[in-house]
């Protein structure tokens, strides 16, 4: 038995290791392997520095774990015979008691479970030597613990108890509201991501914005393009399900809207390509195929087997790398030229930009100009058209081409505004400039756009563009009433054409004779231009013309009255059009 003197300094020092072992089992215990991982790479510098340092202890797993009870076990029992020599009987098993509870149980693992990290890296150096004092003990027992149990690999989450891990962690204030919000969806996106189909996400046919082959790629097109917003439009062929190519935005800057290209082969110069996913292809293989490059639109086809000898590939949608983001943030994407928000359900922006008008008119020097008034380079361009077309030599129309000039500058140019709505056949009442069977006494130019022709009895279907001549034979002083054959709509968008009545070409006809009214006239019309002449010498040159009926008007008012002349390459033309 050792004196009292001796024994009271090892009991403390083993009360001392009792609670050590104690706090280091759960303090150490305690700390996950993949949480270490978490903090090691995390932001705060100091329990960064401090996961580093316990890591490599941690992860002897079993061993560390038998070495610290193996101490523990070996302290608390010698404890107990140094206090029973001292006290002997019940009130040495009472003592011993009392202080292994308090302070080798109750506060170091109060302590350690709150500050596990700072007092797991302070007492890594002390833990290395005791892993290394019961190697020989220790080292069967982890090898054997291994085998039965396991290895300790940490805890893994399934991906339902991940998402619940950031919910909760965003709920205790781990980080502000906002991005809390965002890095929970962000997380749920990507988990759930995994599990969804090409079919969920995306844009069905019937919502796709595609266009036919045969479109004509003039300013009418190309601004429609433009205002929806796309950077790829899908080309078909006779119905959307007969995909024909690819058409990228950004190539338009080598289209020339004058020459009005077929779709068709302009997408040929580029030989764009897509990529096409079954229907219940999985997102995440869309999206490494994304990454590749090839292109980020895809087509998404489903076989359809009506019999076993004619299967047949159906379009269903389209697919982009942005609809595949987009599931992963859990949030909709909108670029500076998105029209819509959410196409399926046809939200739009609400910004302001749908209010935004592109002013691709600059590129257009028809459309620039004012609606009621023609260049001097158009009056001449147009007065050589109509010499060779309808005021021609060996025509009963004949005209000078000074009085041509002078009667195109008079004449009336309009801008009309197709009324009839996208993919509707029959043209909406406001549309029609010419009916069949209807008098008139107007004559066409179309300078801007096209018209749609309905002829003969069949009603066979043409169109009249650019410098086409409608009703010649309105204008001719030696007929009666001209009722056309045929009828005319507005096929585009916007047609601008010019009008000239029969009034006015009897005028015209008048100045032919008489050339020192004409250059009268014309001086006039030169000096009104110009901007030049008052009211009150306006009125008096006005009364050197020969004055226009009050018929006039009517006349020049088209409505459902008209009739066409068509360009030199139109074929074999029917009553009424050159």
């Amino acid at each position: 038995m050792l004196p009292l003197a001796v024994n009271l300094p090892i009991i403390v020092v083993l009360v001392l290791l009792s609670g050590l072992f104690s706090g280091l089992t759960l303090g150490l215990m305690g700390l996950d392997v993949i949480g270490l991982q978490t903090i090691k790479n995390g932001d705060n510098k100091e329990l960064a520095r401090c996961a580093a340092k316990i890591a490599p202890v941690r992860e002897k797993g079993n061993q560390l774990l038998c070495t610290l009870l193996l101490g523990n076990v070996a302290v608390n029992s010698l404890l107990s015979v140094l206090m029973a020599e001292i006290s002997g009987g019940i009130m040495g098993f009472l003592v011993s008691t009392a202080l292994i509870v308090i302070f080798g149980e109750i506060l170091p693992q109060a302590g350690c479970s709150r500050y596990a990290l700072q007092v797991g890296s302070a007492t890594v150096p002390v833990v290395k030597v005791l892993l290394v004092l019961f190697y020989i003990l220790t080292k069967p027992m982890s090898m054997a613990l291994d085998w039965l149990l396991g290895k300790d690999l940490g805890v893994v989450y399934s991906s339902s108890e991940l998402i619940e891990m950031v919910k909760l962690q965003v709920s205790l204030g781990a980080t502000d509201i906002e991005t809390g919000m965002m890095a929970k969806q962000v997380v749920e996106g990507a988990v759930n991501f995994r599990e969804k189909r090409v079919v969920d996400v995306m844009t069905p046919l019937d919502d796709a914005y595609m266009l036919s082959i045969d479109t004509r790629l003039g300013y009418d097109t190309i601004r429609e393009i433009f205002h929806t917003g796309f950077s790829r439009v899908p080309v078909y062929g006779h119905d959307k399900h007969d995909y024909r190519g690819l058409l990228y935005t950004k190539d338009l800057m080598l289209a020339d809207p004058e020459d009005e290209m077929k779709l068709g082969d302009f997408i040929k110069i580029f030989d764009r390509k897509s990529n096409t996913f079954a229907m219940d292809t999985r997102l995440v293989e869309a999206l490494n195929i994304f990454k590749k490059g090839k292109t980020h639109l895809a087509l998404v086809r489903e076989m359809v087997i009506d019999d076993d000898q004619n299967p047949r590939c159906e379009l269903r949608g389209v697919l982009t790398l942005e609809d595949v983001v987009e599931e992963i943030l859990q949030e909709e994407i909108v670029d500076e030229t998105d029209v819509y928000v959410d196409v399926d359900h046809q939200v739009m922006v609400n910004d302001g930009r749908e209010k935004k008008h592109l002013n691709l008119e600059v590129f257009n020097p028809v459309w620039m100009m004012r609606e009621d008034r023609l260049s001097r380079e158009e009056v001449v361009a147009i007065a050589a058209h109509l010499s060779r077309t309808v005021f021609t030599a060996d025509a009963s129309l004949k005209l000078d081409i000074q009085t041509i000039e002078w009667l195109i500058t008079t004449a009336e140019v309009q801008n009309r505004s197709r009324s009839t709505q996208p993919g509707v056949q029959e043209p909406d009442e406001r549309d029609w400039v010419y009916r069949s069977g209807r008098a008139t006494e107007c004559c066409m130019l179309v300078l801007q756009g096209r018209l749609g022709l309905r002829v003969g009895r069949e009603g066979f279907r043409s169109e009249a563009g650019a410098f086409s001549v409608l009703a010649k034979d309105a204008l001719r002083t030696d007929l009666g009433v001209f009722t056309p054959d045929f009828s005319a709509f507005l096929a585009t968008p916007k047609v601008r054409f010019l009008l000239i009545s029969k009034a006015a070409m009897k005028e015209a006809q008048a100045l032919d004779r008489d050339t020192v009214s004409r250059d009268q006239a014309l001086l006039a019309q030169a000096a009104r231009a110009a901007g030049e002449v008052s009211r009150k010498e306006a009125r008096e040159l006005q009364q050197l013309l020969p004055l226009r009926n009050a018929e006039e008007a009517k006349y020049l008012q088209i409505g459902t009255s008209g009739s066409p002349c068509q360009s030199p390459f139109a074929m074999k033309s029917p009553k009424g059009i050159v």
